[in-house]
């Protein structure tokens, strides 16, 4: 799962795609969580040159109020049999940018790590967006595809968001292509792409905003890059 994460303002995170803003700007977050006020930023396929702000997790466009079942992540293995992602593949596909992600081990101490892109640049997921105008205003949202994880996350957990590159980006926001060849993108990223590093547990609590878990751990700090 893929529901804690570290992104940029959104001015800031404009700047770095290459591309303009669509909204009035909004701050960035040190741990934002999938929770229904949540927004994150990315592109959408259908005007990729255009800054999107996604409300996270999505709210399908059939939803008369915001869904209770869990639309965080969309699982690669059966997101074409979902009724909630199904009628988005090949039609409305986006990316999420962010600068990292929290992970828990899922035994022993579930100590917290934070994954980032090991050469600085935005970490960008693939996802799935979609637009509501039954509730009270519209709403754009959107859902992280999650697949089985490669080897440096999969020591701390069972899943992981799909990371793309700056050419896998490219496919999976074409819509000219077929669906078959864009979904050929969901890939587990090579592990040397990635940085992998303990933090403190006070980023535990969702409203700690003072990212002080990234200060020294001492002899419990581990820093990996493969």
């Amino acid at each position: 799962m893929c529901g804690r994460v570290k992104f940029s303002n959104s001015t800031e995170t404009a700047r770095r795609l290459g591309v303009k803003d669509s909204d009035t700007p909004r701050d960035g977050d040190v741990n934002a969580f999938a929770f229904k006020g949540t927004y994150i930023f990315g592109l959408a396929d259908k005007a990729p040159d255009t800054l999107r702000h996604f409300h996270w997790p999505l709210v399908p466009s059939w939803c008369k109020e915001y869904p209770e079942f869990t639309t965080i992540n969309a699982r690669s293995e059966d997101m074409d049999i979902k009724p909630a992602y199904k009628h988005l593949l090949g039609k409305r596909h986006c990316i999420i940018a962010i600068e990292g992600f929290y992970e828990w081990e899922r035994t022993g101490e579930k100590r917290p790590f934070y994954f980032s892109m090991a050469n600085g640049n935005l970490m960008l997921l693939a996802g799935l967006w979609d637009y509501n105008t039954h509730l009270d205003e519209p709403v754009l949202s959107c859902t992280v595809i999650t697949r089985e994880p490669n080897l440096i996350i999969g020591e701390v957990h069972n899943r992981m968001p799909v990371i793309l590159t700056t050419e896998q980006v490219e496919i999976w926001l074409n819509t000219e292509l077929p669906y078959a060849q864009r979904a050929e993108v969901l890939q587990p990223i090579e592990n040397s792409a990635l940085l992998k590093l303990e933090i403190g547990k006070s980023v535990n609590k969702a409203g700690n905003k003072s990212a002080d878990w990234f200060e020294d751990l001492g002899d419990s700090k581990s820093c990996l890059l493969f």
